[in-house]
C-alpha cells in the first residue's frame, strides 16, 4: 500500500500551498520595484524630438539693452530684430536701437594734487563711448538644442546660439581739447557714423511654439578718432569695446510650425 503523502492526489494540495506561499512572498518586492519605476510616473511626460521649431520661420523681437563696465557712459537703448531661420540652427537678421547715454558714478578726474571730482562737460566731450544709436546684420548659429526639467514638474525648452555680424554705430563726435572748450554751453558734440562689428552668445527659453524669451550678451568693436592723440601721421584711432546685454520677447511666423507631434505629453 502506497503511503498518503507519496500520493499524486494528496501532492497536489501541497505543490499549490508552496506556490502560493512563493508568491506571496515575492509580491512585496515586485511592488516595491514598481513603485520606485513609478515614482515620477504622471509628473512629468516623456519628451522625445525638438518639440519647438524655427526653421523656415521669421523672428521678430523686441529688446531692451543695457552696456555694461562701461567707464564713462551707461547706455539704455530699445531695439528691434527682424530674422529668418534657413535651418534650426542657421539665421539671419538685421536690427535697430537707439536710446540715451548717461554718464557713471566712475566718470571723475583726479587732478595732481587735487582731490578728485566729477567729470565736467567739456572734459567729457573729450572721451569716446557717448553712442546714439546702432543697427547691423547679424549672423547667428544655433548648434545647442536642450530641455530642462524645472521642479521635477516642468520641462523647458532652450537653444543656445554663437553671434556675429556687422554694424552702423552712431556716436558724438571725440572732440579735441580746443573744440570742447569753444562748444556752447549746453550744446552737444556733433553726431557722426562709422562701422563696426560685434560678436556674442545668446539663449533662448521657448514659452510657446510662437513665443521664445532671449536674453544676449554682445560686445561691440568700432574705431574712433581721438583728436587729443596725435602722432606724426596724424590723429590716433582708439578700438573701443563696449559690451551690452539684450531681453528681448522674440514672436514667431508663421505660427504653430512644427515638423512633427511629440510623441507624449510636452
Amino acid at each position: 500500500m502506497i503511503p498518503a503523502a507519496s500520493s499524486p492526489r494528496a501532492a497536489l494540495p501541497i505543490a499549490a500551498a508552496a506556490l502560493a506561499a512563493l508568491a506571496i512572498a515575492g509580491a512585496p518586492a515586485r511592488a516595491l520595484a514598481g513603485n520606485k519605476a513609478d515614482a515620477f510616473e504622471g509628473i512629468i511626460p516623456p519628451v522625445s524630438g525638438q518639440l519647438y521649431q524655427k526653421a523656415g520661420r521669421f523672428e521678430i523681437t523686441p529688446s531692451f539693452d543695457m552696456s555694461l563696465e562701461d567707464a564713462f557712459f551707461t547706455k539704455y537703448f530699445a531695439g528691434i530684430e527682424a530674422g529668418y531661420h534657413f535651418t534650426e540652427e542657421l539665421s539671419l537678421s538685421a536690427s535697430y536701437a537707439a536710446g540715451t547715454s548717461v554718464r557713471t558714478a566712475s566718470a571723475v578726474v583726479c587732478p595732481a594734487n587735487q582731490g578728485c571730482h566729477p567729470a565736467s562737460a567739456t572734459q567729457l566731450d573729450q572721451v569716446a563711448g557717448r553712442m546714439r544709436s546702432m543697427g547691423g546684420v547679424e549672423v547667428a548659429w544655433a548648434p545647442v538644442y536642450g530641455k530642462l526639467n524645472v521642479l521635477a514638474a516642468q520641462v523647458i525648452h532652450f537653444d543656445l546660439s554663437i553671434l556675429g555680424g556687422a554694424d552702423w554705430i552712431s556716436r558724438d563726435q571725440v572732440l579735441s581739447a580746443a573744440d570742447a572748450q569753444a562748444l556752447a554751453a549746453g550744446a552737444s558734440p556733433p553726431v557722426v557714423s562709422s562701422f563696426g562689428g560685434h560678436v556674442g552668445l545668446g539663449v533662448r527659453f521657448f514659452v510657446t511654439d510662437s513665443i521664445a524669451i532671449r536674453w544676449q550678451l554682445k560686445d561691440y568693436l568700432y574705431a574712433v578718432p581721438i583728436p587729443n592723440w596725435v602722432e606724426a601721421s596724424g590723429v590716433k584711432s582708439s578700438l573701443q569695446n563696449q559690451l551690452f546685454t539684450e531681453i528681448g520677447l522674440s514672436f514667431f511666423f508663421p505660427s504653430g510650425a512644427r515638423s512633427a507631434p511629440p510623441a507624449a505629453g510636452r
